[in-house]
Protein backbone atom coordinates (compact mmCIF):
# COMPACT_ATOMS: atom_id res chain seq x y z
CA UNK A 1 0.00 0.00 0.00
CA UNK A 2 1.40 3.41 -0.80
CA UNK A 3 0.95 6.42 1.63
CA UNK A 4 0.58 9.67 -0.12
CA UNK A 5 3.46 12.09 0.61
CA UNK A 6 2.17 15.30 2.17
CA UNK A 7 5.23 17.07 1.36
CA UNK A 8 5.33 16.50 -2.49
CA UNK A 9 6.24 19.39 -4.49
CA UNK A 10 4.17 19.17 -7.27
CA UNK A 11 3.57 22.87 -9.05
CA UNK A 12 6.24 23.32 -11.70
CA UNK A 13 8.73 26.74 -11.51
CA UNK A 14 11.87 28.11 -11.90
CA UNK A 15 14.79 27.84 -9.32
CA UNK A 16 15.57 31.28 -8.56
CA UNK A 17 19.31 30.12 -8.33
CA UNK A 18 20.36 27.90 -11.33
CA UNK A 19 17.16 28.54 -13.78
CA UNK A 20 16.55 25.09 -14.19
CA UNK A 21 12.77 23.64 -13.85
CA UNK A 22 12.36 22.30 -9.63
CA UNK A 23 8.65 21.81 -7.92
CA UNK A 24 7.08 23.94 -5.36
CA UNK A 25 4.13 23.28 -3.02
CA UNK A 26 1.55 25.38 -3.00
CA UNK A 27 3.56 27.60 -0.73
CA UNK A 28 5.65 28.12 -3.13
CA UNK A 29 8.45 26.46 -1.18
CA UNK A 30 10.75 23.79 -2.63
CA UNK A 31 14.09 22.49 -2.90
CA UNK A 32 16.29 22.08 -6.78
CA UNK A 33 16.98 19.09 -7.65
CA UNK A 34 19.56 20.39 -9.85
CA UNK A 35 21.25 22.61 -7.53
CA UNK A 36 20.04 21.69 -4.25
CA UNK A 37 18.96 25.58 -3.31
CA UNK A 38 15.87 25.58 -0.90
CA UNK A 39 13.38 28.08 -2.07
CA UNK A 40 10.69 29.81 0.34
CA UNK A 41 8.12 31.96 -1.41
CA UNK A 42 9.13 35.86 -1.81
CA UNK A 43 12.99 35.15 -1.10
CA UNK A 44 13.81 37.77 -3.88
CA UNK A 45 12.15 40.26 -2.07
CA UNK A 46 13.07 39.04 0.84
CA UNK A 47 16.75 38.68 0.38
CA UNK A 48 16.30 42.46 -0.84
CA UNK A 49 15.12 43.56 2.47
CA UNK A 50 17.27 41.58 4.98
CA UNK A 51 20.28 40.53 2.54
CA UNK A 52 19.28 36.95 3.88
CA UNK A 53 17.01 33.89 2.56
CA UNK A 54 15.32 31.39 4.11
CA UNK A 55 16.26 28.44 4.95
CA UNK A 56 19.85 28.59 3.65
CA UNK A 57 20.61 32.24 4.82
CA UNK A 58 22.75 32.98 1.68
CA UNK A 59 21.43 35.57 -0.45
CA UNK A 60 20.31 34.53 -3.65
CA UNK A 61 22.43 36.95 -5.61
CA UNK A 62 25.67 35.37 -3.79
CA UNK A 63 23.80 31.73 -4.44
CA UNK A 64 24.04 32.54 -7.89
CA UNK A 65 27.45 33.88 -7.45
CA UNK A 66 28.37 30.57 -5.67
CA UNK A 67 26.78 27.88 -7.90
CA UNK A 68 28.02 29.73 -11.45
CA UNK A 69 31.52 29.49 -9.74
CA UNK A 70 30.59 25.52 -8.48
CA UNK A 71 31.16 26.48 -4.55
CA UNK A 72 28.25 25.13 -2.39
CA UNK A 73 26.04 27.49 -0.76
CA UNK A 74 27.49 28.65 2.59
CA UNK A 75 26.70 31.80 4.11
CA UNK A 76 29.35 34.47 4.92
CA UNK A 77 29.74 36.01 8.46
CA UNK A 78 27.90 39.35 7.26
CA UNK A 79 25.22 36.61 6.00
CA UNK A 80 25.18 35.20 9.86
CA UNK A 81 24.70 38.54 11.43
CA UNK A 82 22.28 39.53 9.11
CA UNK A 83 20.36 36.41 10.18
CA UNK A 84 20.73 37.15 14.04
CA UNK A 85 19.24 40.52 13.46
CA UNK A 86 16.19 38.98 11.82
CA UNK A 87 15.70 36.30 13.49
CA UNK A 88 17.68 36.96 17.11
CA UNK A 89 18.69 33.05 17.41
CA UNK A 90 21.48 31.47 15.28
CA UNK A 91 23.90 28.49 15.60
CA UNK A 92 26.95 26.49 13.96
CA UNK A 93 29.13 24.17 14.49
CA UNK A 94 33.21 24.64 15.46
CA UNK A 95 35.56 21.59 15.81
CA UNK A 96 32.43 19.62 16.27
CA UNK A 97 30.62 22.10 19.04
CA UNK A 98 26.97 23.48 18.16
CA UNK A 99 27.10 26.90 19.23
CA UNK A 100 24.24 29.45 19.74
CA UNK A 101 24.09 32.76 19.05
CA UNK A 102 21.39 35.36 20.86
CA UNK A 103 20.22 38.25 22.00
CA UNK A 104 19.65 38.29 25.83
CA UNK A 105 19.00 41.48 28.04
CA UNK A 106 19.78 43.67 25.26
CA UNK A 107 23.09 42.01 24.60
CA UNK A 108 24.71 39.38 21.89
CA UNK A 109 25.40 36.34 23.44
CA UNK A 110 27.23 33.41 22.32
CA UNK A 111 28.47 30.49 24.26
CA UNK A 112 27.80 26.73 24.01
CA UNK A 113 27.49 24.24 27.51
CA UNK A 114 27.52 27.42 29.69
CA UNK A 115 30.22 29.00 28.42
CA UNK A 116 29.46 32.43 26.91
CA UNK A 117 30.31 35.50 26.04
CA UNK A 118 28.23 38.91 25.95
CA UNK A 119 28.44 41.74 23.26
CA UNK A 120 27.27 45.35 22.90
CA UNK A 121 26.78 45.89 19.69
CA UNK A 122 26.68 44.30 16.27
CA UNK A 123 30.31 46.23 15.87
CA UNK A 124 31.53 44.75 18.88
CA UNK A 125 30.34 41.03 17.98
CA UNK A 126 31.59 41.84 14.47
CA UNK A 127 34.75 42.71 16.01
CA UNK A 128 35.63 40.77 19.12
CA UNK A 129 33.85 37.77 19.06
CA UNK A 130 35.90 34.63 19.32
CA UNK A 131 36.21 30.94 20.07
CA UNK A 132 39.99 29.84 22.13
CA UNK A 133 40.75 33.32 21.34
CA UNK A 134 40.57 33.18 17.35
CA UNK A 135 38.46 35.60 16.07
CA UNK A 136 35.17 34.21 14.51
CA UNK A 137 35.17 36.35 11.67
CA UNK A 138 38.50 34.87 10.83
CA UNK A 139 38.02 31.32 11.45
CA UNK A 140 34.57 31.88 9.44
CA UNK A 141 35.62 29.40 6.72
CA UNK A 142 35.92 26.74 9.54
CA UNK A 143 32.36 27.25 10.72
CA UNK A 144 29.75 24.53 9.57
CA UNK A 145 26.10 24.50 9.65
CA UNK A 146 25.68 28.34 9.88
CA UNK A 147 22.04 28.40 10.33
CA UNK A 148 18.92 29.52 12.17
CA UNK A 149 19.01 27.75 15.74
CA UNK A 150 15.88 26.18 15.12
CA UNK A 151 17.54 24.49 12.10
Amino acid sequence: MSKKNPYKKDIPGICTVCGKIAFFDEFGNGKCPHCGWEMEQDEEEMGRVQGISYPMLVPVWRAREQYKQGKPFKATFEDFVNGLYFYSEMSFVYKGILYGVMFTQGKICIGHDGEYQLYDTREEFTEKANIDGRLLKDIWDEIENPSYMFD
